[in-house]
């Protein structure tokens, strides 16, 4: 025991005090190393325990009480955190294949961004026939929103729109039933259905006033008529915003409602305001191409703040159309994925479940999977783009959540830089914001 204390004297001389007290330092560093090999000179050779002791001692890795805390928080799941500079500072589980939910909304980001590239932006086209009739051909902009319609509308009155006859729409740039999962039990927002021509995210924001009667929960956008159908099949009550189910249908119906209400604010006659369905063919001819408001990185920041299903798989269902063509179908969707992922994550991303298996952009499926260490080095490739993530009390993080499952991942905001954490719980217990908690206590 004298001899080992002797040692540890020698050894705490020998190195900085700024990096003897830290626990970002480990025995890896240059200093440490050659304190190492003094020692090993000095008494010609240490014996092994001796030497894991003195490691211990100088190691970065949270002290045993913590690991022990995580250990029993996380149960089956896995938890990683590294230092700004690649160190491996927790890593409970990293192989463990967990379901990732939402943190996959993540890759398909920085997949969009290579992609579609990031001067990228939706457009919805207008045509018009020899008949008068004005047909709206949605390319999937996943922000067509209320606000959008109405400076649509002013821009085809300034170029002469003046009166038209019918209004038809066109959904056919998205095929017609992708295979994306769905929560076709739930009227919530995140149920809401993929389409190439969809408004307001293919949902209605509904409110009661005090007497009962439906209002618009929103000023910008009308109530329609099928606003109000849907709106009488609910109780008065708290405002709340219901997708438009799984008929096709009533999200067309939804955005044909919509431009005919903004037509006539712009002063834009129409003849037959019935509901038309149609693809475009070379009878039409094109009068105005719009060019979303919205650039690609507004896209991407509104997918990862609010976690939004739909805006995710709009995006998946674009990557294929590049290579492809119209229209987008979830085949070429997933080809333009796995060729992404390769190329940005390494070859095993897309088809190794300890990497990334990823079938769809919204993290609804179950049968996708992925790890702590594949999370990570995703992380890792992804920290150019950070700043998309939301800040929530100095921790830039996306969540992942489903029925028992409770995920985060993201990025310790830290004087000296980015620390990347990876939580993956699947369990019935929801520990992830304790888990960050002891995280951020031992940093």
């Amino acid at each position: 025991m004298d001899r080992l204390k002797v040692l540890l004297s020698l050894l705490w001389r020998s190195i900085p005090i700024s990096i003897a007290k830290t626990r970002r330092s480990n025995y890896s560093d240059p200093l440490i190393q050659a304190a190492v090999n003094k020692l090993k000179r000095a008494f010609h050779i240490l014996p092994m325990f001796g030497l894991s002791l003195l490691l211990l001692f100088c190691t970065l890795a949270f002290p045993a009480a913590a690991q022990d805390r995580l250990a029993a928080l996380i149960g089956d799941g896995s938890v990683m955190l590294r230092s700004p500079n690649g160190e491996t500072l927790v890593s409970l589980n990293p192989g463990t294949e967990l379901v990732p939910a939402s943190l996959l909304k993540v890759p398909l980001a920085q997949v969009a961004l290579s992609t579609l590239g990031e001067g990228f932006r939706f457009e919805t086209h207008f045509y018009l026939n020899s008949h008068g009739d004005l047909l709206v051909r949605g390319l999937g902009d996943p922000f067509l929103v209320s606000e959008e319609i109405a400076h649509i509308v002013d821009t085809l009155a300034e170029r002469g729109l003046k009166q038209v006859r019918r209004l038809v729409m066109d959904d056919s740039a998205f095929e017609s039933n992708p295979d994306l999962p769905i929560e076709s039990s739930t009227n919530q927002p995140y149920g809401a259905r993929n389409s190439a021509l969809a408004v307001n995210f293919n949902t209605v924001n509904l409110a009661w006033t005090a007497g009962g009667r439906l209002i618009t929960g929103e000023p910008q956008t009308p109530l329609t008529a099928l606003a109000r159908e849907l709106g009488a099949q609910l109780s008065p009550g708290e405002k709340q915003r219901i997708n438009l189910g799984d008929d096709p249908a009533a999200g067309l119906l939804q955005a044909q409602q919509l431009f005919l209400h903004f037509l006539v604010e712009s002063d834009i006659t129409l003849s037959d305001t019935d509901f038309y369905h149609k693809a475009v063919t070379k009878e039409w001819r094109l009068f105005y191409s719009h060019r979303s408001s919205q650039s690609l990185r507004d896209n991407l920041e509104g997918l990862l703040r609010y976690s939004n299903n739909f805006i995710a798989n709009q995006l998946f269902l674009t990557l294929g159309v590049q290579d492809s063509g119209y229209p987008a179908t979830t085949k070429s969707a997933r080809a333009a994925l796995q060729q992404q992922l390769a190329e940005l994550y390494g070859d095993s991303f897309g088809r190794d479940p300890k990497s990334l298996i990823m079938l769809e952009g919204s993290g609804l499926s179950r049968t996708q999977r992925s790890s702590a260490a594949g999370m990570m080095h995703i992380l890792e490739v992804f920290k150019p783009y950070a700043d998309l993530l939301p800040e929530v009390d100095g921790v830039l993080r996306k969540s992942g959540t489903l029925t028992g499952v409770y995920n985060f991942a993201g990025y310790i905001l830290e004087p000296d830089g980015l620390y990347p954490f990876v939580i993956l719980t699947n369990q019935a217990v929801n520990n992830r914001l304790e888990i960050l908690r002891v995280l951020r206590q031992e940093l």
